[in-house]
């Protein structure tokens, strides 16, 4: 047995996220756990990895020796070096592997994770997916007896999934265990040994059901004045001063009422497309690019345009929830009511009072979105918005880009798998280093369906 939990309650000042777990991690074997946004899935790894800051109440037993590896669902938290070769050698550094040594190592664990580049590649380069595979490379090459995910499927793109599946494998028949913490459970389901749901408290044993799209066709929501453009390129090249990213042989444009899915793999440049319209990256190259009729710059655009990053951390500050959303609003003169209204709305009315700096990383991207939502703006770039949310979370940030987009709100928003571009009637898709423009099909105008089901 590597780690036992027996009879253990997880909370935050008196109120019990988990009551009476009973867990047992053994060597060579997968377990997943699921749940909804929230229910403390993220809280339950932190105490397996022993990085739990909050108390606890009952047994948590570890094997002496046993080496934990963590990967949280936002790995910048966990990045303290600035090139791709000095984070996954620091453990190696404390340890005091001989430099020859340690260099073949650090080479071996980011080629297992796909991250095949120079050493002195800097970290600030990478996407957020990219930075996921270097804190599993990280954690790899200290050899641990426990691997922890939180929510890798999220993080990375569909060749980076079957990869990590690979490796996973492997290591599992090397009797390394390994503890998934997944919204998509089907995607590791070859894997899986045990697997573990989280409901009103519980952690219950048992098997998935199967999710079944509906299959129901995309309806385009209707908004009559689609004739305004609100995002107008020239054909253009995007990237850093010594690289390109891609390049776009054709204008781009977003008109009202339009939504736009930017879909493309790990680092292909989807962020810094975003960042670039947002007026936010100063390192991206500029271009001819016309946002609401001025040159992207911070600070123009006041209350037409909402930029949800990829680190929803980075966008709270306030005590609570409430008082996050109220912010927006009194910055912008406009009725604090509009924040209780999408509380309901997005069905959060519950975390109104509870600081926005303790929820879990899918409540945090719910909550940035909110504060951008209620302002109305004209344009809305979101980067990642599914990220960390379960089935019903989704369905309910689909509808409210549904309602804005009825009102003539322009929405990009990225992605790097083609499961969400039902949602779209635009696809900027980015391959190979190049960026072209594909159109959607539509039915009638009543209904928009994204395809989800709920876990039964």
């Amino acid at each position: 047995m590597l780690i036992e939990l027996h009879n253990v309650d997880i909370g935050y000042d008196d109120n019990y996220l988990l009551r009476n777990v009973n867990l047992q991690i053994e060597t060579g074997h997968c377990h997943c756990i699921s749940g909804a946004t929230g229910c403390g899935k993220s809280s339950l790894l932190q105490l397996l990895a022993g990085t739990f800051e909050h108390s606890y109440q009952g047994q948590v037993k570890v094997k002496p020796n046993c080496i934990v590896g963590l990967v949280c669902q936002d790995p910048n938290v966990q990045i303290i070096r600035q090139t791709i070769g000095a984070e996954v050698a620091f453990a190696l550094e404390n340890l005091a592997v001989p430099l020859v040594e340690m260099q073949q190592q650090v080479r071996h664990s980011l080629q297992l994770v796909g991250l095949d580049l120079a050493l002195n590649t800097p970290i600030s380069h990478l996407s957020l997916g990219q930075k996921y595979r270097l804190m599993i490379a990280a954690q790899l090459v200290c050899h641990p007896s426990v691997l922890l995910l939180d929510e890798p499927w999220a993080q990375l793109d569909d060749q980076g999934v079957t990869e990590l599946l690979g490796l996973l494998s492997g290591l599992l028949q090397r009797n390394i265990a390994v503890v998934i913490v997944e919204h998509n459970y089907q995607a590791f389901s070859s894997l899986i040994t045990h697997a573990w749901h989280i409901d009103q408290a519980q952690l219950f044993c048992g098997d998935y059901l199967v999710k079944q799209s509906k299959g129901v066709a995309r309806q385009r929501p209707c908004y009559q004045d689609s004739a305004a453009i609100y995002i107008e390129t020239a054909a253009f090249e995007l990237g850093f001063e010594s690289s390109i990213l891609f390049a776009c042989q054709q204008p781009l444009t977003l008109q009202a009422g339009q939504v736009i899915a930017v879909v493309g793999s790990n680092g292909c440049g989807k962020t810094s497309l975003l960042k670039l319209l947002a007026g936010f990256d100063p390192q991206v190259k500029k271009l001819s690019v016309q946002v609401l009729q001025k040159l992207p710059e911070l600070g123009v655009y006041g209350a037409n345009l909402g930029f949800l990053t990829q680190r929803p951390s980075r966008q709270l500050f306030e005590t609570t929830v409430l008082k996050e959303l109220q912010f927006s609003l009194s910055r912008f003169d406009l009725p604090l009511s509009y924040a209780s209204n999408i509380l309901i709305e997005l069905d959060l009315v519950a975390l109104s009072e509870l600081s926005p700096h303790k929820l879990s990383y899918g409540q945090q991207h719910l909550i940035a979105l909110a504060c951008l939502a209620c302002i109305n703006p004209k344009v809305l770039l979101l980067d990642d918005p599914f990220a960390g949310l379960d089935d019903y979370y989704s369905n309910k940030v689909i509808k409210l880009i549904e309602r804005l987009v009825q009102q003539g709100c322009g929405v990009i928003f990225s992605s790097h798998r083609d499961d969400d571009m039902n949602l779209a009637d635009t696809v900027w898709r980015i391959e190979q280093g190049l960026l072209t423009v594909e159109s959607q099909s539509f039915t009638s105008a009543n209904d928009w369906d994204h395809g989800y089901d709920d876990i039964a």
